[in-house]
């Protein structure tokens, strides 16, 4: 049995807003003028989990495949279209690119964790499906933004590079491999740091929240092993297919560079 005073009361919750105080103060001192952005974040991080909250508990309560199948598309509708609209270059079709590279990712990944390593029974089981299925698609939703943003800097940087190749004779893709490599290290990076660090330096959220819930420290370690595997894996593949897609998008029907894609072209969406 877990100690009584590990359950946290809305009260506790509130107290915990000192965070957020000291954070403003600090803020303010070094006058980065991100006070208002921090307590609008700070109102929407309460209200929208709270909401989540009382969403997931109606989720929790269907049990069919069908809705779980549809909820999951349309998380990762909802990842794709995010991925667009931050994205700070223009990439023809890069809507579509996402949801390619996180709907062929999560399918593999999520369906290998739950019909052979947790072996859940049903397999579309909301207490499975829905929080698994969210961290997979929140990580490939950020290592592919941070893949798509580092390859269109690379490409500008290599831009002579890549003309020279061509005019060689190299494919489009044999051009810009080494740009795909680069960002692909690039953004992998934290991810490799995790699986280095993870343990000795911190002890990640899934963990430490199970333990808090009173799960046995030992199995709370075997769910966080898999769950880092899981992470490192997806952000490889959503990379993979994603820039397997997005180079395509860079060249003409005859194979040249379309320079104009390399210019100063960022979206003005807010990145906040």
């Amino acid at each position: 049995m877990r100690p009584d005073f590990y359950v946290l009361s809305w009260n506790d919750v509130i107290i915990s807003l000192v965070f957020v105080a000291i954070s403003v103060i600090l803020i303010k001192k070094w006058k980065l003028g991100l006070e208002n952005t921090l307590l609008i974040g700070t109102l929407r991080t309460f209200v929208q989990l709270t909401v989540m909250g009382y969403v997931l508990t109606w989720f929790f309560d269907q049990q069919h495949w069908a809705f779980m199948l549809g909820l999951l598309l349309i998380m990762i509708l909802i990842a794709s279209y995010e991925g667009t609209r931050r994205q700070k270059n223009e990439i023809p079709h890069f809507f579509s690119s996402m949801l390619i590279s996180l709907l062929g990712s999560a399918i593999f990944i999520l369906g290998t964790i739950l019909l052979f390593i947790l072996d859940v029974k049903p397999w579309y089981s909301p207490y499975a499906a829905i929080p698994i299925g969210g961290m997979i698609i929140g990580n490939g939703l950020n290592s592919t933004s941070l893949t798509a943003n580092r390859f269109v800097a690379e490409l500008k940087h290599r831009e002579k590079e890549i003309e020279t190749l061509l005019s060689l004779g190299a494919s489009p893709k044999q051009a810009v491999f080494d740009s795909m490599k680069a960002s692909m290290h690039a953004a992998l990076i934290p991810n490799i740091n995790s699986l280095m660090t993870v343990g000795l330096v911190q002890l990640p959220g899934v963990m430490t929240g199970q333990i808090l819930a009173g799960i046995d420290p030992l199995i709370a370690v075997r769910y966080q092993i898999m769950i880092m595997y899981m992470w490192f894996t997806t952000a490889t593949m959503a990379n993979m297919i994603m820039l397997a897609i997005v180079y395509r998008q860079f060249f003409t029907k005859k194979q040249q560079l379309r320079r104009e894609l390399l210019r100063e072209n960022f979206r003005s969406a807010s990145l906040h």
